[in-house]
């Protein structure tokens, strides 16, 4: 039976394009400095509508910048549980390795 308290509640979606693009761990100065490369709001907007399954178009409605304001709630848990997905996805292909 699945732990129904172990599920994500929401998640930004500056932070899930951090963890996906690999930079989440790196010192603050580092992550600002990729995030204001150019191109990185479009991998980001290109992210998101593929994981989410919408447009890029309608990301782009979402707010200017890396924060999204007005992306929709249920978006935002779609993250959360994307990555989740994936750590255990992660997870069990690191002990089938080992």
């Amino acid at each position: 039976m699945v732990n129904l308290k172990n599920l994500p509640s929401s998640m930004s979606p500056r932070d899930f394009c951090r963890i996906c693009f690999g930079i989440d761990g790196l010192p603050p100065e580092e992550i600002a400095e990729y995030e204001t490369e150019s191109g990185y709001r479009k991998r980001c907007v290109k992210l998101l509508a593929r994981v989410i399954g919408v447009t890029e178009r309608a990301v782009r409605t979402w707010g200017k910048g890396l924060n999204f304001e007005k992306m929709p709630k249920c978006h935002k848990k779609t993250l959360a549980y994307a990555l989740k997905a994936l750590q255990v996805s992660n997870q069990k292909e690191g002990s089938q390795v080992a």
